[in-house]
């Protein structure tokens, strides 16, 4: 199989093209190649949701003032452009958009999906990892896994389905990583129809 080229864009081409499309297009910059970024499939797409969700209700019960946002181009220091799935700054460091943001996030989410999981724990990762982000969730409805990754050098942290999701950054945030994954993927389905439980579940017995 022929392997995929990416053209090859300079940032302030591709900031020019996604300012005259009203950064719409959906294509990354990273590390100088284009790269076409798919929507989220249906799990995937509901993790993110559930997500969201949960980092909204709690930046409002602890009177949080940082910035949530979801899918957002981000500039990074080596000219990439990454939309992450979900972002968050901090309130002391307020980001500056000039189209995309100039600051780079203190949190970034990124959820797997076939078309992207390549990139989320490849290069993205190790970019996200030296530019200065604090703390990275890598999230894969497949596995029903949440990995935390950080730039200390510390382990990847792996929580699986029995697992409360937390965050250093995030003082009072806790999520059971069950509640991430509300839509069954087509493992599960593939699974439920051969008469096995999904990943995590227990068989339902009755009598």
């Amino acid at each position: 199989m022929a392997s995929v080229v990416h053209p090859h864009v300079e940032p302030w081409e591709f900031d020019a093209l996604q300012f005259n499309a009203g950064w719409s297009m959906d294509v990354e910059l990273i590390a100088g190649e284009a790269v076409l970024v798919l929507p989220l499939g249906p799990p995937a797409s509901s993790a993110a949701g559930e997500l969201h969700a949960a980092l909204h209700r709690w930046q409002e019960k602890a009177g949080d003032r940082g910035l949530l946002m979801i899918e957002v181009f981000v500039a990074f220091p080596d000219g990439s452009r990454l939309g992450p799935d979900i972002a968050w700054w901090r309130a002391e460091r307020p980001p500056m958009s000039r189209g995309a943001m100039q600051t780079v996030p203190d949190l970034v989410v990124e959820v797997f999906s076939p078309s992207t999981r390549a990139n989320d724990e490849g290069v993205k990762r190790d970019l996200y990892m030296r530019s200065g982000v604090r703390e990275l969730w890598l999230v894969d409805p497949d596995g029903r896994t949440v990995t935390r990754v950080r730039p200390d050098g510390s382990p990847d942290e792996v929580l699986d389905d029995r697992s409360i999701l937390t965050s250093d950054l995030l003082e009072g945030f806790a999520m059971e990583v069950a509640d991430i994954f509300t839509l069954p993927t087509p493992a599960d389905e593939d699974s439920q129809q051969r008469g096995q439980s999904p990943v995590g579940q227990s068989p339902v017995r009755f009598g």
